[in-house]
């Protein structure tokens, strides 16, 4: 397992758009600061906005777009037949496939975390990186788990890179929506619906009882969810979703 999660970032690293998409990890809190520091708003201010921007709606169009650079040429060059003449099964592949692609979300919010870290000097705040290290790292697995449903399509649908491309954008812009939903006008009563359950407003529940949140939001306590409550449901979504993308992965035709 551990040969076949490095073949894959060997053959990543020649990929210009995840050193790309990492430096935009890193660039994104820079102009958030700006605007913090004009306005004189907290870090966790700060941070909100560079979660909702940055996992919520780069983030998985990211991983989509990285599964149809992982699992695409597979296909399109005949790569799979080919090492299927190695003793190796799809399911395999397909779980190094998963753990490159998680670890590589991991990555992204922990190097946007570092550039948030040293932004947050211009803003005077002392804080805690113990707690902000695990939110990131949790944030990854999470966001990871979100965007399962992305690259079930991919292995299932996708024909070419623009429509599994165009998926990934529709579905990220849909990731970053019912968040900002929920901090608009009736986001209270929207939290009471089924929407509440979906994946990516489960991420923000848990966020929403991560961190301390000023008096206007406080009416959205009562809808935060634990640690534990959150790892418990993404656990459960993950695994559903693994399995049936390894379902489909080991039908697909050669």
């Amino acid at each position: 397992m551990l040969k076949l999660i490095w073949c894959e970032f060997q053959k990543l690293k020649r990929r210009r758009f995840v050193a790309l998409t990492m430096g935009v990890a890193f660039l994104l809190p820079i102009p958030v600061l700006a605007l913090a520091a004009r306005q004189e708003v907290s870090f966790y201010v700060l941070f909100r906005v560079v979660f909702l921007l940055g996992e919520m709606l780069f983030l998985p169009c990211v991983l989509g777009v990285l599964s149809t650079m992982i699992f695409l040429p597979e296909t399109d060059n005949d790569v799979l037949k080919n090492i299927l003449t190695v003793p190796v099964s799809k399911t395999k592949i397909f779980i190094s496939k998963c753990i490159v692609l998680m670890m590589l979300s991991i990555a992204y919010c922990l190097i946007e975390l570092s550039a948030s870290i040293v932004t947050s000097y211009f803003v005077g705040e002392s804080l805690q990186g113990v707690t902000f290290v695990s939110f990131s790292v949790l944030c990854g697995i999470f966001m990871f788990a979100t965007s399962l449903p992305v690259i079930l399509f991919v292995i299932s649908f996708g024909i070419n890179y623009t429509i599994s491309n165009i998926v990934s954008f529709m579905y990220a812009v849909v990731c970053f929506a019912l968040p900002y939903l929920c901090l608009g006008p009736g986001g209270e009563t929207l939290l009471e619906t089924q929407i509440k359950l979906l994946p990516v407003v489960t991420v923000f529940r848990w966020y929403l009882g991560y961190f301390p949140v000023e008096s206007r939001l406080q009416g959205y306590v009562p809808y935060a969810i634990p640690t534990t409550d959150a790892m418990i449901y993404m656990g459960i979504f993950s695994l559903i979703m693994i399995l049936a993308g390894t379902i489909i992965y080991r039908r697909k035709e050669l």
